[in-house]
């Protein structure tokens, strides 16, 4: 009976233990070959996608210059044509503050696939550039041609998608829109001529 009694108070004080000890659970996690694969650290990406609200052509973006002709003292007309008056470059303008590139990327691919002009997003100009005309200064008249480097004007909201880069189909987290004031593309090749005769 002793034996006994010894026995059942061991096992109570085996049970005991067993179960008042603390488990701590694991959180490694193993491939297919058993070898510990280390979780990977979120990445997160931004996807922009510009939706435009207006877009159109902006003839006057960038003044490079006037040239005139002075006909007065002339009884026909005389040809004037334009020669750029100084040397820059004009770059894509975005209306959002502080803008990333990837934003610029965004708007520049939604306004060029939305006209058949040809866009850049920056254009250089050389003074004393030639370009013909079509402009005679009439005689006993004076004449002017003040020259533009043409855009495309546009506004509306830039969709910004927050996704999770590390699920295999780019899980999007949230979706916010940014408000895009007025932008400006520049064309590559074309030019805007005004003229003026007094």
């Amino acid at each position: 009976m002793k034996d006994k009694g010894y026995f059942a108070i061991l096992l109570s004080m085996i049970l005991i233990f067993v179960f008042a000890s603390p488990v701590s659970a694991s959180n490694t996690v193993y491939d297919q070959e058993n070898r510990e694969v280390q979780p990977r650290a979120p990445m997160y990406i931004h996807r922009y996608t510009y939706e435009p609200s207006s877009t159109s052509r902006y003839n006057q973006y960038r003044n490079v210059g006037t040239v005139s002709l002075d006909n007065t003292g002339s009884s026909v007309q005389s040809y004037l044509g334009f020669k750029v008056q100084s040397s820059g470059t004009v770059n894509i303008s975005v209306g959002i503050s502080g803008s990333v590139q990837a934003q610029v990327d965004a708007l520049f691919a939604k306004v060029k696939a939305s006209t058949s002009a040809s866009l850049t997003t920056s254009r250089s100009y050389t003074k004393g550039t030639s370009y013909a005309t079509s402009f005679y200064v009439p005689a006993r008249k004076n004449g002017s041609i003040t020259g533009y480097i043409p855009a495309m004007k546009t506004s509306g909201r830039m969709k910004d998608q927050l996704i999770d880069a590390n699920t295999a189909d780019f899980y999007v987290i949230s979706t916010s829109y940014i408000t895009v004031n007025t932008s400006y593309v520049p064309l590559k090749d074309d030019m805007h001529f005004v003229n003026k005769t007094w």
